[in-house]
C-alpha cells in the first residue's frame, strides 16, 4: 500500500484553500489542483509499504505524538511556489502560527523513520499545504502574476490534536486517501 504521514486540515480550512485555488485558477494556467478534501500537510511520504511496515509506522507515529501536546496551527495568507515564484511547478500555502511545532514533529518523524530504515529526505522539511502542480508552461505568465498579486483572507488557526497515517490509492480521477491510523498528541513525560 502507498502511504504517507500528515496533519489533517479541518473542513473550513479546506474550503478557504479551495477558494484560493479558484482565485488562482482564473489565470487559466494548466494546473492539476488538489481536491479540497485531499488538502493536508504532508509530514513524510513513505511510498509503498507492507502491512507489517504499516504496523511499525503506526507505532512510531504514536511514539512521536506522545511527546507533543495539541497546538494551534494557522495557514499563512501568502502563497508560494517551488522551485520559485517565477518558475512555479508546485503551488502552495505556507503555515504561520504553529509552524515551528510542525517542523519539530517532522524532524522527530524523520529521526524515528531512519530507525525503521526509511530513506532520509534529501531536502529540508518545508511546512506547507500543496494546492496544485503545474502541468504545462501555457499561461505561466498569468499564473505568476496571479501568485504575486494574490490577496486572500487566511482562515483562523485551528487546534491540531493528532497525526495521521494515510493510505493513498491512485485512480483515474486522482488519489483517494483513507485514514489508517490517528495518533493523538498527548505529551507524556
Amino acid at each position: 500500500m502507498r502511504a504517507f504521514l500528515a496533519i489533517t486540515l479541518p473542513i473550513d480550512v479546506q474550503d478557504a484553500l479551495s477558494d484560493l485555488q479558484q482565485t488562482l485558477a482564473a489565470s487559466h494556467a494548466k494546473v492539476k489542483w488538489v481536491a479540497p478534501e485531499n488538502l493536508h500537510i504532508t509530514m513524510k511520504f513513505l511510498g509503498s509499504i507492507t502491512e507489517e511496515r504499516r504496523q511499525a509506522v503506526a507505532a512510531m507515529l504514536r511514539r512521536v505524538a506522545q511527546h507533543e501536546e495539541p497546538f494551534p496551527l494557522g495557514v499563512d495568507a501568502g502563497v508560494g511556489a517551488f522551485p520559485s515564484m517565477t518558475a512555479p511547478r508546485v503551488i502552495w500555502a505556507g503555515l504561520s502560527t504553529g509552524k515551528e511545532v510542525v517542523t519539530r514533529l517532522a524532524d522527530a518523524i524523520e529521526r524515528e523513520g531512519e530507525a525503521l530504515a526509511f530513506t532520509k529526505d534529501d531536502r529540508p522539511f518545508s511546512a506547507h499545504v500543496t494546492l496544485g502542480r503545474v502541468r504545462s508552461p501555457k499561461h505561466r505568465h498569468a499564473l505568476v502574476q496571479a501568485l504575486q498579486e494574490c490577496a486572500w483572507k487566511a482562515p483562523a488557526p485551528w487546534r491540531v490534536t493528532s497525526l495521521t497515517l494515510y493510505q493513498s490509492v491512485l485512480g483515474s480521477d486522482g488519489p483517494t486517501y483513507s485514514v489508517l491510523e490517528d495518533a493523538p498528541l498527548t505529551q507524556q513525560s
